[in-house]
C-alpha cells in the first residue's frame, strides 16, 4: 500500500528547465514525495543543501540537440534505474520584448521554438524509448507509473500579443501534442498517460521587474483573474504531481490542467490606447462629463515608427580555387593524389551546384566569382557557365600563389597574366581582385594601384580589393604604410619597444590612404576553414557541424544590424568555396543562409550587391578603421 495520496515514493522522475523558478520547485517537490530526482538543464543547477544526494542526480545538457539529450537520459537510467516520470518543462521566453508579428525577427522565433517545440518533442522521444527499453529488458514487464506533463501556458490558450512565437509553440505542445500523445502512449504501456499544466503569471526570475507597476499588474495578473494574484511556483510543482501520479489522476489522460487562478482572458486595449486625455481640458470643470477631462476614442492605436535602419549591402563571394589551391597556398610535399582530387570535385560538381542553387534563388548575378588564371584555364567549360551566369568576376592570383613566396617581378608578371585571361573571358577588364589566402603586402596594393582596376560606370572611380580587415562591416580605403619590423630579440629592447608610426594609427590621414577601396575579408566571413579538413594545413578542421557556422553568420548579421547600420555603408560579406560549400553536407545550409538573408532584403533592411558596387562608400567606412 502507499504510504501518502499521490503514491509516488520510490520512483524515477526526470525533470528538464530544474535550474529554473518552476523547475527547482518541482525538484523539491518531487523530493519530498519521496521520488528519485533526475534535474536537468542547460545551466547548471545548484544543489540545495537539504537535499539527499543519494536521491538526487544533477546533469547538463541542451535538450534541442538530441545526442545531448538522448545521452542524459542514459546517464539518468544507469543512475537510478527505469525512468518512471517525465516533467517536460524547459522553456524560454523573452519578456524584455513584444513584437507584433509583422517585426518579430525569424531569429527570435526560431530560437524560440527550437526550445520549447523542437526540444519537448526530443525529450518525450527519448523518455519513451527509454521506457520502451526497460520494458524490453524485464522480459516485456510494463513501468509502474509512467507518466509525461507538459509544462504548457495560459498564453496557449488566451494568446498573447507581443509573443506569438511562445503563445503559438504553448498552444501546440499542450492541445495538439498532448491530445495526440496520449492515443499513442498507451501502445507502449496500458496504463501510460500524458497531461499538461498551463501557468499563468508565476512569481520567478523569468519575469522579474516585468510587473513592478501595479497598472501593469493589475492590467495582466488581476482584472481577468477572479484569485487576484500571481502564482507561486510551488502551485504549478503540486499540480504536477498530482497530474504525475497513477494513484490520483489514473484516470486523467490528454488534458491541460490551467493554474492561473480561475483567468478570464486577456485585456486587449489599455487605457492609454483607448483613452486619449486633453492636458488643455483637463482643468476645464465646465464640460459635458459632469467636470472630467474631456475623451476621444481611438478605434486603432498610433503605431510606434520603427527606427530608419541604413540598408546591410550583402555581398557574397565565390572563390574557384579548384586544383589551383593544392598548387599554391594550400601546396605541401605530401598532397597526394586525393588531395587533387578534391579539386577536381570544386569545378565539375561544385561549380554547377552552386549556379543551380544561386539561379534557384535569384542571385546568380548578383555575385561575385575571384577565379585564378589556373582554373580558367584548366576549366574552361565551368568557368564559362559562370560568366555566363552574369556574374561578376574578380581575379584571384593565378596558381593561387602567395604574395610572400614572389618577387615583385613575379607578382607583376602574374597580375598581368590574369588581367589577360579574364578580359578575354569577358570581354572587359576585371575590376575585382582577392589575394589568395589574403596574403597580400605593400607591394600588391602597389601594383593594384598602379593598374587601377577602375569601375566603367564614371562614379566609381577606385580600384577594389578584397583581401584586408582594417574592419569587418564598412569598406575602408587600403593604408598606405611602411611594413611593420619584427621584434629582433638580440637587439637591446629599447630597438624595438616603439609604436607604429603616427600616420599608420590615424584613420583621418588622407595621404596615408590608398586610392584603392577595401571590402571586409577575414576567416569568420568563408566557409573552408571551418567546414573542410585540408590534410596538411593547420588550421583547417573539415567537421564543424553546419548549423555552428550558420548561427555564428546569423549572429554577426544581426549584430551589424543593431548596430553598424547608422551609415550607409554597411556590409555583409559572406565568402564560398565550391569545394566546400559544393558538398551535399553543406550547400544545404548555405541555401537557408541566404533565404534568411532574402527575408531581411522582403523587409527593406537588406540589398544584395556585387563587390563592385561596394566601393561607393569607401570613404566612409575609412573613418572607422
Amino acid at each position: 500500500m502507499p504510504s501518502s495520496f499521490l503514491g509516488l515514493e520510490g520512483l524515477h522522475v526526470f525533470i528538464t528547465g530544474a535550474a529554473g523558478g518552476i523547475g527547482s520547485q518541482a525538484v523539491r517537490e518531487f523530493l519530498d514525495q519521496g521520488c528519485k530526482v533526475t534535474a536537468h538543464d542547460l545551466r547548471p543547477i545548484q544543489l540545495q543543501a537539504s537535499s539527499d544526494p543519494a536521491r538526487l542526480y544533477t546533469l547538463t545538457g541542451d535538450i534541442s540537440d538530441e545526442e545531448s539529450i538522448q545521452s542524459c537520459m542514459e546517464q539518468a537510467r544507469k543512475r537510478f534505474g527505469p525512468i518512471n516520470i517525465l516533467i517536460a518543462n524547459a522553456g524560454i521566453t523573452d519578456e524584455s520584448n513584444a513584437y507584433p508579428i509583422w517585426d518579430l525577427p525569424l531569429d527570435v522565433w526560431e530560437k524560440t521554438y527550437r526550445t520549447n517545440i523542437r526540444g519537448t518533442f526530443l525529450t518525450i522521444k527519448h523518455f519513451l524509448r527509454c521506457a520502451r527499453a526497460a520494458q524490453e529488458a524485464q522480459g516485456g514487464a510494463e513501468l509502474e507509473n509512467l507518466a509525461i506533463v507538459v509544462t504548457g501556458s495560459e498564453t496557449g490558450k488566451f494568446g498573447q500579443a507581443g509573443h506569438a512565437e511562445y503563445a503559438s509553440g504553448k498552444a501546440g505542445l499542450q492541445y495538439g501534442l498532448v491530445r495526440g500523445l496520449k492515443n499513442e502512449i498507451v501502445r507502449l504501456n496500458r496504463n501510460a498517460r500524458i497531461n499538461a499544466v498551463a501557468p499563468g503569471w508565476v512569481d520567478t526570475p523569468m519575469i522579474e521587474g516585468r510587473l513592478d507597476d501595479p497598472r501593469e499588474l493589475w492590467a495582466e495578473a488581476q482584472a481577468t483573474v477572479p484569485l487576484r494574484k500571481i502564482a507561486k511556483p510551488e502551485d504549478v510543482a503540486r499540480a504536477m504531481a498530482f497530474l504525475a501520479s497513477h494513484r490520483a489522476a489514473g484516470h486523467i489522460s490528454g488534458e491541460c490542467l490551467s493554474v492561473d487562478g480561475g483567468m478570464e482572458g486577456r485585456l486587449i486595449w489599455r487605457e492609454n490606447e483607448v483613452v486619449k486625455t486633453s492636458p488643455d481640458n483637463a482643468s476645464n470643470k465646465d464640460t459635458l462629463s459632469g467636470g472630467r477631462p474631456e475623451t476621444g476614442l481611438q478605434t486603432i492605436p498610433r503605431s510606434v515608427p520603427r527606427p530608419t535602419r541604413n540598408k546591410i549591402r550583402v555581398a557574397i563571394s565565390i572563390d574557384l580555387d579548384a586544383v589551383s589551391g593544392w598548387l599554391g597556398t594550400g601546396y605541401s610535399p605530401e598532397n597526394i593524389l586525393a588531395d587533387y582530387s578534391a579539386g577536381f570535385f570544386a569545378a565539375r560538381v561544385g561549380v554547377p551546384r552552386l549556379l543551380k542553387m544561386l539561379k534557384k534563388v535569384g542571385l546568380a548575378d548578383r555575385v561575385t566569382w575571384f577565379i585564378p588564371g589556373h582554373s580558367a584555364e584548366s576549366f574552361p567549360d565551368e568557368v564559362r557557365q559562370v560568366v555566363e551566369s552574369g556574374c561578376e568576376i574578380g581575379l584571384h592570383g593565378y596558381a593561387h600563389e602567395g604574395a610572400y613566396s614572389l618577387t615583385v617581378q613575379q607578382e607583376r608578371d602574374v597580375l598581368e597574366k590574369c588581367i589577360e585571361i579574364a578580359t578575354r573571358l569577358t570581354g572587359k577588364k576585371p575590376v575585382g581582385y582577392r589575394a589568395p589566402l589574403y596574403q597580400v603586402r605593400e607591394s600588391t596594393l602597389d601594383l593594384l594601384e598602379e593598374y587601377g582596376f577602375e569601375y566603367g560606370a564614371s562614379v566609381y572611380t577606385s580600384p577594389i580589393d578584397a583581401s584586408l580587415t582594417d574592419h569587418d562591416c564598412h569598406p575602408f580605403f587600403a593604408p598606405r604604410r611602411p611594413p611593420l619590423q619584427p621584434i629582433d630579440y638580440s637587439k637591446p629592447a629599447s630597438s624595438w619597444m616603439h609604436p607604429v608610426p603616427s600616420s599608420s594609427s590615424s584613420s583621418s590621414n588622407q595621404h596615408d590612404r590608398r586610392p584603392l577601396v577595401e571590402v571586409p575579408c577575414n576567416w569568420y566571413m568563408e566557409d573552408m576553414t571551418p567546414m573542410q579538413f585540408l590534410p596538411h594545413v593547420p588550421n583547417s578542421h573539415g567537421y564543424v557541424d553546419v548549423r555552428v557556422v550558420e548561427q555564428l553568420w546569423r549572429d554577426r548579421f544581426l549584430w551589424i544590424r543593431d548596430n553598424e547600420t547608422d551609415e550607409e555603408d554597411a556590409v555583409f560579406p559572406m565568402l564560398m568555396h565550391p569545394d566546400t560549400s559544393g558538398m551535399a553536407h553543406i550547400i544545404g545550409m548555405v541555401e537557408r543562409m541566404i533565404r534568411w538573408l532574402q527575408e531581411w532584403e522582403a523587409a527593406g533592411e537588406v540589398v544584395f550587391a556585387r563587390r563592385a558596387r561596394l566601393q561607393g562608400g569607401g570613404g566612409r567606412g575609412i573613418d572607422k578603421t
